[in-house]
Parts: structure tokens; sequence; C-alpha cells
């Protein structure tokens, strides 16, 4: 297995990590939110916690299928530094980015943290595109 590849299980499996430690906060404040004021619940902020830990797992797991993938492509090694790069933008930006939303509230201008989440979060679409379709390449190629 290539280097880069497991870069991107080392990210993915760091990423869990973090997910997992941060969930346990999320849920406790859940239950508070059940136990003593039921319209904190349905708040801007922990509807955007509660996306932020789910997207966080999701990009933990799309980096550690990309490890995983990596083998099957033909793309060079500097374009798979590239495409790891760009799940890595995507994976601050709906882990952190999202968080760092949450707390700064909702806002009906463009605000600074809702361009860096719109800009990882693109860079991390191009790199699934671009390993998609690497992959299909791959996959019409072989024999």
């Amino acid at each position: 297995m290539s280097r880069v590849g497991l870069v991107n299980m080392v990210i993915g499996f760091g990423v869990l990590f973090f997910a997992a430690a941060s969930g346990s906060f999320i849920a406790f404040d859940l239950t508070e939110g059940y136990l003593r004021d039921n319209t904190l619940l349905d708040s801007w902020q922990s509807v955007l916690m509660q996306s932020s830990h789910g997207h966080t797992n999701l990009f933990a797991s799309i980096h550690i299928l990309m490890g995983l993938t990596l083998p099957y492509t033909r793309l060079p090694f500097s374009w798979q530094w590239v495409q790891t790069f760009c799940f890595f933008c995507g994976t601050m930006a709906m882990g952190p980015g999202m968080m760092a939303r949450a707390y700064a509230g909702p806002t009906d201008t463009l605000d600074p943290t809702g361009i860096l989440v719109g800009v990882g979060l693109s860079l991390a679409l191009l790199a699934l595109l671009s390993h998609f379709a690497a992959l299909s390449f791959r996959l019409v190629r072989t024999p």
C-alpha cells in the first residue's frame, strides 16, 4: 500500500476518534434539552452540531475508503495527494467548520465561515468526482 493511502487511513481513523469523542458531548446536550428545555432541541446550534457529527463520521469513512481504493486507480501520486488534500478540506469544513458555524448563529449575508465551509465542501466534491472517474476508468480498461 502506498504512503498516501496510509495517510488517508490515519486521517480517517483520527477523525473517527474525534467524532466519537464529540458525540458524547452532543448526546449530553440533547439529554439536557429533553429534560429541561425542549426548545433547545430544534435550535440552530443543536441542528448544526448534529449535522457536523454525522458529516464528520461520513468524511472519516471517505478517507478510509480512499486509502483502501487508491491501489485500484492509476492516477499519479501527485494527483492522489491533491485528492487527499481536497478530502481533508471537506473534512475540516463539514466537521469543525460546521461546529464554528453552529456557534456563530444564522445570518442572511455571506459570512467567512459559510464561505470556507462552501469552498471546503466543493473541493471534497471535486476529489470525490475525480476518484470516481479514476476508478471507473480502471474498471473499463481492465479486462
